[in-house]
């Protein structure tokens, strides 16, 4: 719920900027650097993504951006018909060993996937995983397009953005 005096401010902005007293609205990412926009194959409301880049993305998260990243809203199940068949899907699911249980005796066991479940985690808990990166946390994957101002052209910006850095600066 607002405070009162934060909806009297937002009522007084309102009117000031109707009646034109009041200047643009100013965000502090305006003075960053904003991503180029691309025009995406997928951009659209009756688009659909290019089967074959999400199946070769899915082989770079795996070999290279799971060893850091979760994508812990994403389950086997979402490749189905996007880009593996079912019996792919459920192979990748199977190659995972997935905590399950507790069985009969309360013990918790390990089992192969299925295509319910979500892709496993890189560490076993926040703490590890600020541990194991000089304190920082690797930020999961599962919604970062919508999570990021840009959206796919965020993730390209930043993943083809790295140069060599300037002459006379050590990194």
């Amino acid at each position: 719920m607002w405070s009162r005096a934060l909806k009297r401010a937002a009522g007084v902005a309102a009117v000031l900027s109707g009646v034109g007293i009041a200047g643009g609205v100013a965000f502090a990412s305006d003075d960053g650097l904003h991503p180029p926009h691309l025009g995406w194959s997928h951009g659209g409301m009756l688009d659909s993504y290019d089967a074959a880049s999400v199946r070769r993305g899915y082989h770079v998260y795996k070999n290279v951006c799971a060893s850091c990243h979760s994508l812990n809203r994403i389950a086997y199940r979402n490749l189905v018909d996007v880009c593996f068949s079912e019996s792919e899907a459920k192979q990748l699911a199977m190659e995972a060993d997935v905590e399950d249980g507790p069985n009969d005796e309360g013990e918790m066991y390990t089992r192969p996937g299925k295509l319910s479940d979500y892709f496993p985690a890189p560490y076993p808990n926040e703490a590890a995983a600020r541990y194991a990166n000089n304190g920082a946390l690797p930020p999961d994957l599962s919604l970062i397009t919508k999570a990021r101002h840009g959206g796919g052209d965020y993730v390209y910006a930043l993943l083809t953005g790295f140069r060599d850095p300037p002459g006379g600066v050590n990194l």
